[in-house]
């Protein structure tokens, strides 16, 4: 996840996602349209319309085909010899799909020579392929573009992201000085593991660690809340090696504690976590006091920040959602397996 963009990456990639073959079915049914209805053919027009279509299509599906089994080896090469081979690949079939047709439908084919109709085929197919080389190279830079900025704006969601305990975790390592030094020094190896976190802008982490920097910020709070803050994990015996943005969990428990333990005398915070085929789900719960069950706007733009990240980090298929009922706060984080997951 959150990967720089590749430049020498698979130029004709688009090619072999849905919408690009359906894109390559249409341009080619569209020029064997224009070729049965030319003023300069003869013959029966949709006979002429049948074969062409049928011709085209076998032509550029067929290469499609073979790039598609050879792309382990074009990923590996620029994007000029890539498209090199496209269109040396869309010739070669030409050539031989030509001498085909033209063996089997010749009397549907007024040509002066064998060599006339190839050459007007070849000639056709070059220009196609040109055409779609151009478009390929815009696809590809405007992809570019696309990740660089999404990128860049998780980047900025995730520069935002600071600990507001931080003065009051400072604070509570300068007091634990006087009184518990071993206790001084954990509770400031803490923080310096949160505060890294936190300048990891737009990176992956394994949910392993995500959890840990939980159990570190939790083990801050607890020098200042003491027995009020009371935190409980329902986690899987082996957690699942996948990744996350980070600092995904960690702010959904710092937002409990500060709308669930802070203004109570005391707070249960739940940690769950389950696992189906398709995704792995995240409940958080709290307490909320009754003064502030409704004016959580602080924690309402914090929730929407990860939200945000989220959408970048798995391009739209995570959500977060959160209820109220009963004084009880919940928020369900739901994130995807990946392919292999």
């Amino acid at each position: 996840m959150s990967k720089q963009p590749n430049s020498n990456g698979l130029l004709i990639a688009a090619l072999f996602q849905s919408r690009g073959v359906l894109a390559t079915l249409i341009v080619s049914q569209v020029i064997a349209i224009l070729l049965a209805f030319s003023p300069m053919s003869l013959g029966d027009v949709w006979s002429r319309l049948a074969i062409f279509s049928c011709f085209l299509h076998l032509i550029f599906l067929s290469s499609l085909s073979l790039l598609y089994l050879s792309r382990v080896i074009l990923i590996k090469l620029s994007q000029t010899h890539q498209l090199t081979i496209l269109i040396l690949s869309l010739l070669g079939l030409t050539y031989v799909y030509s001498w085909l047709f033209l063996t089997l439908f010749s009397d549907v084919f007024s040509m002066e020579s064998r060599a006339n109709f190839i050459g007007s085929n070849l000639l056709i197919v070059f220009l196609v392929a040109a055409l779609f080389g151009q478009f390929l190279h815009i696809h590809n830079q405007k992809e570019l573009q696309t990740k660089a900025l999404a990128q860049a704006e998780l980047d900025a969601l995730q520069a935002r992201i600071r600990p507001h305990f931080l003065f009051n975790s400072l604070n509570t390592a300068a007091e634990l000085t006087h009184y518990d030094a071993d206790a001084a020094e954990q509770a400031i190896l803490a923080l310096a593991a949160l505060s890294q976190a936190a300048m990891r802008s737009g990176k992956a982490i394994k949910l392993v660690d995500e959890i840990t920097l939980c159990q570190q910020y939790v083990a801050l709070e607890r020098w200042r809340y003491g027995e009020r803050l009371a935190l409980s994990w329902k986690l899987p015996e082996a957690l699942p090696g996948i990744d996350i943005p980070c600092l995904t969990i960690q702010p959904i428990i710092e937002n409990a504690v500060f709308y669930g333990v802070e203004p109570a005398e005391l707070g249960n915070i739940s940690v769950e976590m389950h696992q189906s085929d398709k995704a792995y789900t995240f409940i958080i719960t709290n307490p909320v006091a009754a003064q502030v069950s409704h004016s959580r706007t602080g924690n309402g733009m914090a929730l929407d920040n990860i939200r945000q990240r989220l959408a970048l980090f798995y391009n739209q298929r995570a959500q977060l959602t959160t209820t109220i009922r009963d004084g009880i706060f919940r928020v369900k984080l739901v994130i995807p397996k990946q392919r292999g997951a």
